[in-house]
């Protein structure tokens, strides 16, 4: 939660000597198991390590990864195929703290900061606008959704945490930073609502768009006792098509990520359960609990939909496998990974899920079809992985980071 206004941006480019960042032969593997092929890893010029931002990004040539804590928005780009610094960009402007979160729109890199936005022109390497929230009184929440051409972030405003006034989405045109809000919820007494990112589905028939979002009236409260509704708004008009309420029966969840759509059923974590609704209605079509997650929420991972097939992971060890249309369990991987990162990759040439278990340190390699564990790879150079995983179909290589290095990698499949 933290800041955010649009200001003339100012900007500072450079290209570093790759001196600072050097990059280090892999190790032989020891053993048999050559599944993960480490191709380069490229240390980071820092003492503390890079621990502030939340995702890999990739664009064209490079891997992009934020700078370290207490920092400008830095950038810093590595060669795919070599893992050399090809260029880093140092944004000097009124939004000047380091990068939380991160996403790529065609040529354009947002920088989520916890004091505003700042848009980076990749092709330029410079920004071409930033969004300040000090002058607004925004206060950042933790996630955000791409939609047509927008960003939808969610805020407080007046205060952050229980000092809020009121809860809001922002809409950000990416090209240009403009930004309105499209939906406010004003504080009662100390009844403070937060909401999930939303999700959008367009009606094939009518070509309506809605927003579905989670929202918690109350969360001030324990989670055991504020209420988790499923909501549906019109896109254009704001009007609220339907409301589920207090579907959830224990406590709320799925607070960091957008509920997951497949076809005409939107798909949500709930206390230690799995909902499915209605589109059209919000009426609950199905529920799936896992009974052994009784200290588990859905909110560090965003489910995963790929092939009619639904790829869930909790705050616990567990990652399973749902059919979407009716819940039912295909498959449950007790040891699959605990707290996996944001998203979860589908490995279309081997149907593998390639991702990071951010509770185990290391990059998870799971059979897609059966859920069994191909690979687990632990730690490079003493610094546990801990960031997304991006795919470039072209190289079949993937990119990561530890709080140390930025990784390049390869999947051989065992014979």
């Amino acid at each position: 939660m933290k800041k955010f206004i649009l200001l003339t941006a100012m900007f500072l480019t450079g290209f570093l000597s790759c001196e600072k960042h050097k990059v280090i032969p892999p190790d032989i593997p020891n053993d048999k198991d050559t599944i993960f092929e480490l191709v380069w890893a490229t240390k980071f010029d820092s003492k503390e390590g890079i621990i502030s931002t939340d995702f890999t990004q990739e664009y064209k040539d490079w891997v992009l990864v934020g700078g370290d804590k207490h920092e400008p928005p830095t950038l810093m780009a590595f060669n795919k195929k070599t893992g050399n610094l090809d260029w880093e960009y140092i944004h000097q402007g009124a939004v000047n703290n380091e990068i939380d979160l991160s996403v790529v729109y065609e040529n354009i890199y947002i920088a989520i900061c916890s004091h505003g936005l700042v848009a980076i022109d990749l092709d330029k390497r410079k920004s071409i606008w930033e969004l300040d929230f000090y002058p607004l009184d925004y206060y950042r929440e933790n996630s955000n959704s791409i939609f047509n051409g927008y960003l939808y972030l969610n805020i407080q405003i007046g205060g952050a945490g229980l000092d809020a006034n009121a809860a809001a989405f922002i809409k950000v045109d990416i090209k240009t930073g403009k930004h309105e809000i499209i939906y406010r919820v004003n504080k009662q007494g100390d009844n403070l609502t937060a909401f999930s990112p939303p999700a959008f589905w367009t009606d094939p028939n009518s070509n309506r768009t809605l927003m579905i979002f989670n929202e918690y009236p109350n969360v001030q409260k324990p989670p055991q006792e504020d209420d988790q509704n499923i909501v549906a708004m019109d896109l254009n008009t704001g009007e609220i098509i339907w409301k589920t309420e207090k579907f959830s029966e224990h406590f709320y969840s799925n607070s960091l990520h957008p509920p997951a759509i497949y076809k005409d059923i939107a798909i949500n974590g709930g206390d230690w359960s799995i909902y499915a609704f209605d589109v059209n209605t919000g009426t609950q079509l199905w529920r799936h609990p896992f009974i052994n997650y009784h200290t588990g929420i859905w909110t560090k991972t965003n489910h995963l939909i790929y092939d009619d097939k639904l790829y869930v992971n909790n705050s616990q060890h567990d990652v399973s496998c749902l059919n979407p249309t009716t819940g039912k369990l295909i498959w449950n991987n007790e040891r699959g990974g605990a707290n996996c990162t944001d998203n979860m990759l589908y490995y279309e040439k081997e149907d593998y899920l390639v991702f990071t278990s951010w509770g185990y340190g290391s990059v998870m390699i799971l059979d897609a079809i059966t859920g069994k564990t191909i690979h687990q790879e632990e730690q490079n150079d003493n610094s546990n992985y801990n960031n997304d995983i991006v795919y470039d179909k072209d190289l079949d290589m993937f990119f990561t980071s530890t709080y140390k290095h930025a990784i390049g990698f390869k999947i051989n499949p065992p014979k």
